[in-house]
């Protein structure tokens, strides 16, 4: 093998030993980024799981019952039944 031909040889492998090497560090960055937003996200399904539970804990009719006897607001006649599952009968009564 010619000296020039040994040359180009070992030029080119240190070119793909260089393309190797930032291949592998790019890599470590992507795997560093998609740890980071697996992190948020468990993260937000964390906390959107605390505030659904806490949507849920307000929404409860006893809840709802001490916020009115805290606040001293008047209810009318009608209140246990718009605490029922049951909406639309609520509503239609209101329409009478």
């Amino acid at each position: 093998m010619t000296p020039t031909r040994a040359g180009v040889a070992l030029l080119l492998v240190g070119i793909i030993c260089l393309i190797v090497v930032a291949l592998r560090a790019e890599k470590v960055r992507v795997e560093t980024r998609i740890q980071a937003h697996t992190a948020e996200i468990v993260h937000c399904r964390r906390q959107v799981w605390s505030l659904q539970m806490e949507i849920a804990r307000l929404r409860s009719p006893e809840k709802i019952q001490q916020r009115i006897e805290r606040f001293s607001l008047t209810v009318g006649a009608d209140f246990d039944r718009w605490l029922s599952p049951d909406t639309d009968e609520a509503l239609a009564s209101l329409e009478e």
